[in-house]
């Protein structure tokens, strides 16, 4: 059972972390307002020769490598144990005064996050350099699905939160 401070923590922490996963998220549909607005305008000429269809796989292939790597550096993140690396990646938490918990969960949030917004940045430069919007549109969708699966869930917090608290001496 969590105390009331850490009640607070963790409804300060899920307000900070909805802001940003909204501005994410908002930022994937400026993503596609600049397509829109100014991707005829912006679209260099390109050769022939170019590989795009190559360039194309390659970010698919990035695209799944990031949606892995968020899914496994998040859960590493949020079971580090605050000792070693750990304690040195959190040690910004003491300076906001921020209980352990909420430091990892950020972190965890935060990098998941970024990595699912790197999807969309490869449909954005895909797009700008040639390909079509149905290219934009499926690393779009795919860097949403992402991120809206990486979203901040209470649920997960407060069992962070209860796995932080110190167990009882018998």
């Amino acid at each position: 059972m969590l105390n009331e401070t850490e009640k607070e923590a963790v409804e300060k922490g899920m307000k900070t972390l909805w802001i940003i996963w909204l501005a994410l998220m908002g930022s994937l549909l400026i993503y596609l307002y600049i397509a829109h607005a100014f991707g005829d305008e912006i679209m260099p000429p390109m050769g022939q020769d170019f590989p795009l269809e190559l360039l194309r796989n390659i970010f698919y292939g990035l695209s799944v490598i990031m949606l892995i790597a968020a899914h496994f550096l998040r859960r590493f993140i949020m079971n580090a144990k605050s000792t070693g690396v750990s304690s040195e990646l959190f040690k910004y938490r003491t300076q906001s005064n921020q209980p352990l918990f909420i430091a990892k969960y950020t972190t965890a949030v935060m990098v998941s996050l970024a990595l699912g917004e790197s999807i969309a940045i490869y449909g954005l430069v895909l797009f700008l350099i040639g390909a079509e919007y149905q290219t934009f549109y499926i690393f779009l969708a795919i860097s949403t699905l992402g991120m809206f699966y990486f979203r901040p869930k209470r649920a997960e917090l407060e069992e962070l939160a209860r796995a932080d608290q110190p167990k009882p001496a018998f």
